[in-house]
């Protein structure tokens, strides 16, 4: 799948008078790329939408049809200036700011914008109509007020096996009552750049935000990338900066390591790969973002795994590492011997290659069960 130009799906005229929204990014690579669908959503069905994430800002020449800009800093005083211009705010608040939200400034702040979170307390929960209608003239007021009602939990229902991203379309349509919602948004990729020009480059990503409860053995991960340069491949290992040094270490330069201090450089590299293999983390979500494909490999124990990536279509493959059975509601089918064993993956006329052949695993430890689709 390549990216979508922006400027296809310009379907509504985001005029002078259109609403003018204020959408403010928790600050983790994963919530930053939701929040980016939910902001491209809003412009889709008219809106005037302003982006505001330290990370997103780094992304801003992929979706130049979003005003994409810097947290206002340091503290809530200079964020609620800053929103003061604009006829709605919805804010999942950053670190920085969710840190100084005690009960009454969250009572203060919850009458000023829309404050929203995958899973929000209940306190956040509240209709700022009255206080809006005072503020905004008539007209404005009208076309936001489907709006009013989206404050609190995105996760404003009970859900199954939905991804996070299918979680957060339905609430654009159930509760911000959107028309035209897509999970996959419309991307410029900057000039010179070809997707999947390298199809045949691995990018193994072995680290994440939750290495005790979400990485596999940085053995296991060399061992693939053994595997993989074995069939012909040209795996690469990418870790976050601060751990760039230690895997130079680890892997005594046996495979490139290329450092990112940019997520807009990161981006670059990703979208150019054939595909990347990464723990249940930013950058399998960053290439799904992308449209790459994706191999994520997970351990928790949740077997639904909300938070898979799933911004574009298959093929997409989650190996759940952690207990023999269904995950959600996808066919399941045993690999060989877990992930020393695992997977070279590549596209054929649309196909996807996974090696080894399905087959008995007789490894002692944990079996790995992979999906190929989206749950």
């Amino acid at each position: 799948m390549s990216a979508i130009p922006a400027r296809e799906y310009c379907a509504y005229n985001n005029t002078r008078d259109a609403p003018r929204v204020a959408l403010v990014s928790f600050d983790s690579l994963g919530d930053t790329l939701i929040y980016l669908m939910v902001a491209d959503n809003l412009r889709r069905n008219g809106f005037r939408v302003t982006f505001y994430g330290s990370l997103a800002h780094q992304m801003r020449e992929w979706l130049p049809q979003l005003d994409i800009r810097l947290y206002p800093f340091p503290a809530i005083k200079e964020m609620e200036t800053e929103l003061e211009d604009y006829d709605l705010a919805i804010v999942s608040p950053p670190g920085f700011l969710r840190a100084r939200m005690d009960e009454a400034v969250t009572a203060r702040l919850r009458e000023k914008w829309l404050l929203v979170c995958q899973k929000a307390p209940g306190n956040w929960r509240f209709n700022p109509a009255e206080s809006l209608r005072e503020k905004l003239a008539p007209e404005k007021f009208q076309q936001l007020a489907n709006l009013f009602e989206a404050s609190g939990s995105i996760r404003f229902r009970p859900f199954r096996d939905e991804s996070v991203v299918e979680m957060t379309c339905a609430w654009l349509r159930e509760r911000l009552r959107l028309e035209n919602v897509t999970k996959t948004p419309a991307l410029q990729p900057p000039a010179g750049l070809f997707f999947r020009k390298y199809p045949r480059r691995i990018v193994v990503s072995p680290d994440s935000a939750g290495p005790e409860k979400k990485d596999r053995r940085p053995a296991s991960f060399l061992a693939l990338c053994r595997r993989l340069k074995a069939r012909g491949f040209f795996p690469e290992i990418v870790v976050a900066p601060k751990r760039h040094t230690e895997w130079i270490e680890r892997t005594g330069h046996e495979f490139p390591t290329p450092r990112f201090d940019a997520i807009g450089a990161l981006c670059a590299y990703l979208y150019e790969s054939g595909c990347v293999v990464a723990n249940d983390s930013g950058n399998g979500h960053l290439a799904s973002f992308l449209g790459v494909p994706v191999v994520t490999i997970y351990r928790k124990p949740n077997p639904r795994f909300h938070w898979r990536p799933d911004f574009a279509p298959p093929p997409r493959i989650f190996v759940h590492m952690w207990r023999r059975g269904v995950c959600g509601t996808t066919a399941v089918r045993k690999t060989g011997c877990c992930l020393p064993a695992l997977y070279a993956f590549r596209r054929q006329d649309g196909a996807v290659e996974i090696f080894p052949p399905s087959g008995a695993c007789r490894c002692r430890r944990r079996t790995a069960f992979v999906s190929g689709n989206s749950g």
